[in-house]
């Protein structure tokens, strides 16, 4: 019994006829710390039940008044939060199963064996904990879709933190300056993309194409031409003219993101096509006149880059006209569970899956874990997780057992390794090592952190190449 920690705020509805039963069963319960309303018949409890309230009502089946199946019945009517448990005194197994069948929580023989209410009572509490939260969180899912602005119904921008709060006002007040260039910076998979597009489809721009390029995805021999073009025969390849991103995205909002990783060349020729709003193909000699919202992103620290002169200083200052800080999922609190239920119910509707919970012990994982990751490292192992799920909930089982997984994201631990999370951060660093063959620059991408960052850690860490 020593192993048992009831929790004191618990409320329990105790009714009975029998006065012994009040004192033995009764009692305990209350030399256990729980608080304990009494009820001598049916009428009486639901009477007390309405008046004062009740996490839980243990309630004996053969009572005056009310029975306790009756009783059930009446408490399903009303919809409340409350969980019963009938006691029998003769053991009929058919009653047992109606009162299941009718919504009881649990069903125990006289005389009630203590230390199994207990238990009994230690799994009620567990299942309430896990169905309010689960509630809450789509209490929470529901307020924000009625309440939301356009700019999160328009891109499912979910959360609601005074982080995003803050970005999403941001948002609001530069999106109608639609030659403003706009700076986003925030680690990997924080949603750069998705607050740069809240910009474009919030302007006066939303009729025109919001375009976007990610700076990283194309070699830095073809970067030129994806950015302006091509007239036919500039290169061996260019079996015909093309046009740019620049000229694509006229009129519209053009997002590069990764800004930081685009080569001096490169920054030169944006520089001068944001200063006179004109661009050339490569191979041409005609200038053709553009009208773009650039809105640039990245995760590096641009300001670091331009004093180690690998960013061009007056391509600096044109970009950080307008800067947006987007924080790390960890430092967003409860929206990691906000996200987490908004992909589960995504993930589970197109896998025709009826999956719409995740336990008490999984969401305190996802909330103590560091996500490296962010927002895209969520999503995937809510995806994964669904696949793997055989039930109605997502558990640990399915989130830990990803560890085997080739992913980008490094894998969420078991829940005793959340308790240090140096040790956790050191693991993944030379995860992100391993992954990239030692490649420093790459295992910094990786982790969403800038070089300088991880060669701090490196010596921290005292981890040896």
């Amino acid at each position: 019994m020593s192993e048992i920690t009831p929790i004191p705020e618990l409320k329990l509805l105790l009714i009975d006829d029998e006065e012994i039963i009040h004192k033995s069963v009764g009692g305990f319960l209350s030399q256990m710390g729980y608080q304990v309303l009494h009820a001598f018949n049916g009428n009486e409890g639901l009477q007390t039940f309405a008046e004062e309230g009740a996490d839980l009502i243990i309630c004996d089946i053969k009572i005056p008044g009310l029975d306790g199946l009756e009783l059930l019945s009446a408490i399903e009517e009303r919809n409340a939060d409350v969980d019963v448990i009938l006691i029998t005194g003769n053991g009929d197994m058919e009653t047992a199963i109606e009162a299941l069948r009718r919504g009881a929580f649990d069903f125990f023989n006289k005389p009630v064996k203590l230390p199994e209410l207990i238990a009994s009572l230690e799994r009620t509490r567990r299942y309430q904990s896990m169905r309010r939260e689960k509630d809450r969180i789509q209490e929470k899912l529901e307020l924000i879709q009625r309440t939301a602005s356009p700019l999160q119904h328009q891109n499912e921008i979910i959360g609601e933190s005074q982080a995003i709060k803050n970005a999403l006002a941001l948002i609001d007040k530069v999106s109608g300056a639609e030659r403003t260039t706009v700076l986003i910076r925030g680690e990997s998979g924080t949603g750069k993309e998705l607050f740069a597009k809240a910009i474009h489809n919030n302007s006066p721009r939303v009729a025109a194409p919001f375009v976007s390029l990610n700076c990283t995805a194309i070699p830095e021999s073809l970067l030129e031409s994806e950015l302006f073009g091509h007239e036919k025969g500039a290169f061996t390849d260019a079996k015909s003219s093309r046009k740019g991103i620049f000229e694509l995205s006229t009129g519209g909002t053009l997002f590069l993101d990764e800004i930081g990783d685009m080569s001096q060349t490169a920054q030169a020729k944006v520089l001068r096509a944001l200063e006179e709003r004109q661009i050339r193909r490569v191979g041409g000699d005609q200038e053709i006149s553009i009208d773009v919202r650039l809105v640039t992103a990245t995760h590096q620290d641009l300001q670091a880059l331009q004093d180690q002169g690998r960013f061009r200083q007056d391509l600096y200052f044109r970009l950080n006209v307008f800067v947006i800080e987007l924080p790390p999922l960890r430092a967003r609190g409860d929206d990691i569970l906000l996200l987490a239920y908004h992909f589960l119910l995504q993930y589970a509707t197109e896998l025709s899956k009826n999956i719409s919970r995740i336990d008490t012990a999984a969401q305190s994982m996802l909330k103590k874990y560091p996500f490296p990751g962010n927002i895209r490292e969520l999503r995937n192992i809510i995806e994964r997780a669904v696949i793997l799920c055989d039930g109605t909930e997502l558990t640990v089982r399915e989130i830990t057992e990803l560890s085997g997984s080739e992913n980008e994201e490094t894998p969420i631990p078991q829940e005793d390794e959340l308790l240090d999370l140096s040790a956790l951060e050191e693991r993944t660093i030379r995860q992100a090592l391993c992954k990239a063959d030692n490649n420093q620059t790459l295992a910094a991408r990786y982790l969403g952190i800038g070089h300088d960052a991880l060669r701090y850690r490196l010596k921290k860490y005292d981890i040896d190449q």
